[in-house]
């Protein structure tokens, strides 16, 4: 007979951890990351808004035709559509993540799946898996060399590079760099602050805020509300995996509300950059709608129903989790 105490007795244990040890679907979220496939697939179909503007679509053509024998560097499958392969690198670069958990010793051994994964990624598309592999070890910078203010910063851009790469090395869409540039700045910069791992909280602070005042010079109304109302369910998300952030979300969607009440104010004006340097701000609305592009054809049905299944899975991790 066990004596009353606070303490389960050991059997008890054991079943409390077998019910709590997650299941192979489970365990794979969790050490790949696939949560973090929401921001990124946000970057894809931005990407994919894009793509009429090069002349091919989400799903047929390849953007590098233009750049001659070098094609074949950016992407040697070069007979598939660009904005498909994309999808694919995007979920197998995932092997990036059991990577980072083995150097920081949170596993004894890389998981072969993973090398296998990063293979493949750099297979499709070498130069773009190259910019973000850069950007990953970018974003260690200050536990390679030094905590200060130019490391962090650096370790900022390297999110630009990670997670913003295809924009650039996909969508070429370079005008984007200086606003993403703020974006990863500040995003990144609050990171810190809510972690305390930054050297200096002032100079964060005003790389955060150098984010919503500069998002006006690029954007037209429209795009900054569409960008707000994306974000919101993306706060909802990270206040309820991890509650110690909510008043990282809280001063999120303050900056959000202010910059939408300059939005409606400025709003004849923007982009304020084309106001005083005409065209400085390229035109890139596809010629054709959005939505006039999409076809039910069975490769967009296949891609609708992996986001799906993909959706399905973290809502079953999440309330596994809970």
């Amino acid at each position: 007979m066990h004596i009353l105490t606070d303490e389960l007795p050991l059997d008890c244990e054991i079943m409390e951890e077998s019910k709590n040890e997650p299941g192979g679907i489970m365990k794979f979220i969790q050490d790949y990351r696939m949560k973090m496939l929401i921001p990124e697939l946000i970057v894809v179909f931005a990407v994919w808004y894009f793509l009429p503007n090069l002349g091919v679509t989400f799903y047929e053509g390849n953007v590098y035709e233009s750049f001659g024998v070098w094609m074949y560097l950016f992407q040697p499958l070069f007979f598939l559509p660009s904005g498909l392969l994309l999808v694919v690198t995007v979920f197998v670069l995932h092997g990036i993540y059991p990577l980072d958990n083995y150097h920081e010793g949170k596993i004894p051994e890389l998981p072969k799946m993973a090398t296998v994964m990063i293979i493949i990624s750099f297979f499709l598309m070498p130069v773009l898996v190259a910019m973000q592999m850069l950007g990953y070890f970018m974003t260690e910078a200050t536990e390679f060399f030094s905590r200060n203010p130019f490391w962090e910063r650096v370790e900022s851009v390297g999110d630009l590079l990670f997670y913003a790469g295809p924009m650039f090395f996909v969508g070429l869409q370079w005008w984007l760099l200086l606003p993403v540039f703020f974006l990863s700045q500040g995003i990144d910069g609050i990171h810190k602050i809510a972690h305390h791992e930054t050297s200096n909280e002032k100079i964060t602070t005003l790389f955060y805020f150098l984010w919503p005042i500069t998002m006006p010079l690029f954007f037209s109304p429209v795009e900054i509300i569409a960008i707000a109302a994306l974000s919101i369910p993306a706060f909802a998300f990270y206040s309820y995996i991890r509650p110690y952030y909510t008043y990282v979300t809280a001063v999120h969607t303050f900056t959000f509300a202010a910059l939408i009440v300059a939005t409606v104010v400025l709003a004849p004006m923007l982009p304020l950059l084309n106001q005083w340097w005409p065209n400085t701000i390229p035109s890139y609305t596809p010629p054709e709608s959005l939505w006039g592009t999409i076809t039910l054809t069975p490769t967009i049905l296949a891609i609708v129903g992996g986001i799906a299944i993909i959706a399905v899975i973290i809502a079953a991790y999440l309330t596994h989790k809970k």
